[in-house]
């Protein structure tokens, strides 16, 4: 792989509109997005969250822990929560990092235990990780984020979200041993059809028993996959994923606020205004007068604003 500057433009153009992941599953808290192509030596440190990083090129040494691990290009590596660690380098990196926690109180509690894992996992620092997608979704969010009218595409949200989940997947694949057994392969199966028919349908009224029909299973079976699968109620899924998509259209379109409540599936603006200003702690209207402001997150709920921060 070779270094571009489009890393450091991307980084940037991330930083600066405080992009926040949120799927329907998990949500995640982004500190920082860097990419630095002189990096030598910093002192010890640590985080109190995760810090993933890639040597594009270059040659060094990673101390984890009091522990030594030689890094090179395609190395790539995860700083856990409150794990003293320090990048070495006499010759220099070219690097990109990013800083991420997960925001538990709007993440399944599935999720959560996942990301829990991660912080114990003994598999932090893997070389030759060029090619995985960890690395090849990573590099693709820093290209595509220098084209400005992405970065509240849905569709961009949808790759971070693949990017998060990948990082999950590649460090845990050690740690967790899940049962493959018949009826979980089943149960994983349904939810994905479930979720799709759910988002291809969030303009209608999406009743439990439509969504099971589809699906052909009871309502009853639905409702128990829902929560063991996801974490939460049927009703919740639907209200979140609504929220979901009426602040991605607020954020991205010039409908009105008819047209957004009907495309979210709520029977008039006075509902959609009521709910939605539940769930976001303002009217629509206003939260689409801080999004043109640049004052807000994105697409759903604000609770933190990001920090811009340095490796060092």
């Amino acid at each position: 792989m070779e270094w571009t500057d489009l890393f450091i433009d991307g980084s940037i153009a991330l930083n600066q509109e405080s992009i926040q992941v949120n799927g329907s599953d998990v949500s995640i808290l982004i500190h920082y997005w860097g990419a630095q192509p002189d990096h030598y030596n910093n002192k010890p440190h640590q985080h109190s969250y995760f810090e993933l990083c890639y040597i594009v090129n270059g040659e060094g040494e990673y101390m984890d822990d009091g522990h030594s691990f030689h890094i090179t290009s395609g190395s790539l590596f995860l700083s856990r929560p409150f794990v003293k660690h320090q990048i070495l380098s006499e010759t220099g990196l070219e690097i990109i990092f990013v800083g991420f926690e997960i925001i538990k109180t709007k993440s399944t509690k599935k999720l959560i235990e996942l990301f829990t894992n991660l912080e114990k996992t003994k598999k932090f620092i893997i070389n030759n990780a060029s090619q995985s997608p960890v690395v090849k979704l990573w590099t693709s969010i820093l290209v595509m984020a220098c084209d400005f009218h992405l970065l509240f595409n849905d569709c961009f949200q949808g790759l971070c979200s693949s990017f998060y989940s990948s990082i999950v997947g590649l460090f845990n694949e050690q740690q967790i041993k899940y049962k493959k057994n018949k009826e979980i392969r089943i149960y994983s199966s349904l939810v994905y059809q479930a979720k799709l028919y759910i988002h291809d349908n969030l303009s209608q009224s999406l009743k439990m028993s439509d969504v099971a029909d589809f699906i052909h299973i009871s309502e009853r079976h639905l409702s128990r996959i829902f929560q063991d699968e996801l974490g939460q109620s049927f009703s919740n899924y639907i209200k979140r994923e609504r929220m979901r998509k009426a602040s991605i259209l607020l954020s991205d379109t010039d409908l009105t606020l008819k047209e957004i409540s009907e495309m979210s599936g709520f029977k008039t603006v006075h509902y959609f205004t009521t709910v939605f200003s539940a769930e976001m702690g303002m009217p629509p209207g206003e939260f689409k007068r801080k999004l043109n402001q640049q004052t807000l997150l994105v697409p759903e709920y604000t609770e933190t604003y990001l920090q811009s921060a340095s490796i060092n």
